[in-house]
């Protein structure tokens, strides 16, 4: 860990200065949060800028950005797992992380393909890209379900947990970062919480 010594740099911190400038622009101008504030907040934090500031990036979050340190680092985790394309098709139509992961084979750099079509991630496509988006998340037809029993159902869905559960243990084993295992801890909670709800 190298300390940034920041308070005997005027120039570092100018710099800082026009950077959290620039993330309240884009903010005010966007009104949520697009790739460039993100790539703005993964530097201050990567480089360790907050510093001339505050030693804690937790307290610049609090204080500077008006965002918690787990949103903000959130954020930042969304920007390494599925780049700034991301943040565009959030901005021009409003997807989910959980929906993008379903679109995401259909992302191609600044497009989304369907069907042959390449459709470009730009405000004047909203509605084509609404509805490309729509088909893509549309469930598929369902086919005319055989009986099964209640046992053979829940069989069905206890495998279909203990598969996504090991999923969960396993990216946490692989994962290097402390904001992803934070990030795959917080879903396990999630799904703990729905699971001791009563009925």
């Amino acid at each position: 860990m190298h300390d940034t010594q920041l308070d005997d740099d005027p120039l570092a911190v100018l710099k800082l200065g026009i950077m959290l400038g620039k993330r309240r622009a884009f903010a005010s101008v966007s009104g949520r949060c697009s790739a460039a504030t993100v790539q703005l907040l993964r530097r201050i934090r990567e480089e360790k800028l907050y510093q001339s500031l505050t030693h804690s990036w937790r307290d610049f979050c609090n204080e500077y950005l008006c965002l918690s340190r787990r949103h903000a680092d959130y954020l930042i985790a969304l920007l390494k797992r599925f780049g700034p394309v991301y943040f565009e098709l959030s901005e021009l139509i409003g997807v989910s992380p959980r929906q993008y992961l379903a679109i995401e084979p259909a992302v191609h750099e600044d497009r989304l393909v369907i069907d042959g079509e390449a459709i470009s991630l730009i405000p004047e496509n909203t509605p084509r890209l609404r509805e490309a988006i729509d088909h893509l998340l549309a469930p598929p037809q369902r086919r005319p379900v055989t009986a099964v029993t209640l046992h053979e159902r829940i069989a069905a869905v206890a495998d279909r947990g203990r598969a996504a559960a090991n999923e969960l243990v396993a990216l946490y084993g692989s994962c290097r970062d402390r904001e992803g295992r934070e990030l795959i801890l917080e879903i396990a909670t999630e799904l703990r919480l729905i699971l001791m709800q009563p009925q």
